[in-house]
């Protein structure tokens, strides 16, 4: 049984939060991983332009900070997107990352300007600048998402840390179609495509499943909700897909995760714009296990989670997430 230790944002406290987050960090032992002069990979999501949903700057400079303190040499980072934006060339990224308040440590996009830098794990296309990193601290937003139902730990590191081609495998089942009645042949599908796959039709659109990376950005885009998945069969090998990533990713890696239980919206930090949320803030759950850990995330807002899809079994990540060795889905939890 995984233990974690959780920082309950519905209390009150004699200090201030983000002193007894650092806390949340020294309890929970989250810096006994740091090895003097060791690189460090702060994996966390910087925000897509237009969004304010993802983790603050604020709580992630602290986690630099402490890193620091304990000897250790820390870097921020994340990977390339597979639709259009400034995050989908590293250039652009860190440009983005700066302007969302990143600018205290280095920044590291790891699958390079292009996202073609890679590396292979047991087939699985991660992103090279983690193949010489042997310590990551994790910080994941947990929210709602349209193909996985929700996202924390385990997509943060198996979407998160997967290169442009990874990315492309684990959503090779993603096929989205249009339906055509409630198209209104805005194009702002076919102007967001980055691969060209959106192809006007006589007052609509169709989109090419030859050209089309199921990226999902267009359902995103779509003002009408006239764009569709078939979700029973998508979600649940992008969710198998995004655990069996994972599982490549942390063997033989000592890593520390921190999800944030806050502003816990919809959909993910990806949307160009910020949704409201869908339940008051909880709190930040740490431990070393990220199956546990979205497990325990989810425990505790399941009800609201559930009722965003319930086409979706988003439990089908935590099942594999298990099943691959990535961690496991028994837990306690000790608040501070």
């Amino acid at each position: 049984m995984q233990k974690l230790f959780f920082l309950d944002l519905r209390k009150k406290y004699k200090e201030s939060f983000l002193k007894m987050f650092e806390r949340l960090i020294d309890v929970s032992g989250g810096l006994k991983i740091v090895d003097k002069d060791a690189i460090i990979a702060v994996k966390t999501h910087f925000g897509e332009d237009g969004n304010l949903n993802y983790v603050s700057p604020l709580y992630v400079r602290r986690v630099v900070n402490l890193i620091k303190d304990s000897g250790g040499r820390p870097f921020l980072t994340d990977t390339t997107t597979l639709y259009s934006g400034r995050r989908f060339k590293g250039d652009t990224h860190i440009e983005l990352a700066k302007e969302h308040g990143f600018d205290f440590a280095p920044i590291v996009i790891g699958d390079g300007i292009y996202g073609d830098e890679y590396v292979e794990m047991n087939g699985a296309k991660i992103a090279r600048v983690f193949k010489n990193v042997d310590t990551i601290f994790c910080i994941s937003h947990f929210k709602g998402h349209l193909l996985t139902g929700f996202g924390g730990a385990l997509k943060n590191l198996g979407m998160g840390c997967a290169s442009k081609g990874g990315k492309l495998y684990l959503h090779s089942r993603s096929r989205p179609y249009v339906e055509k009645e409630k198209c209104n042949f805005c194009l702002k599908c076919f102007d967001y495509c980055a691969y060209n796959a959106i192809e006007k039709e006589k007052k609509t659109v169709q989109i090419n499943h030859n050209k089309c990376s199921g990226c999902a950005g267009c359902m995103s885009i779509c003002p009408q909700r006239a764009i569709r998945f078939s979700w029973s069969a998508a979600s649940d090998e992008v969710q198998k897909g995004i655990a069996d990533y994972s599982a490549n990713l942390i063997k033989n890696k000592k890593i520390f995760y921190l999800n944030f239980l806050i502003n816990i919206t919809p959909d993910c930090d990806c949307l160009t714009t910020s949704e409201p949320p869908i339940c008051p803030d909880v709190g930040i759950l740490a431990g070393f296990d990220p199956v546990a850990i979205d497990r325990a995330s989810y425990d505790m807002v399941k009800n609201d989670i559930d009722k965003l899809r319930p086409e979706i079994d988003s439990q089908v990540q935590l099942y594999y997430g298990e099943k691959f060795g990535a961690g496991e889905c028994n837990y306690e939890i000790k608040s501070i």
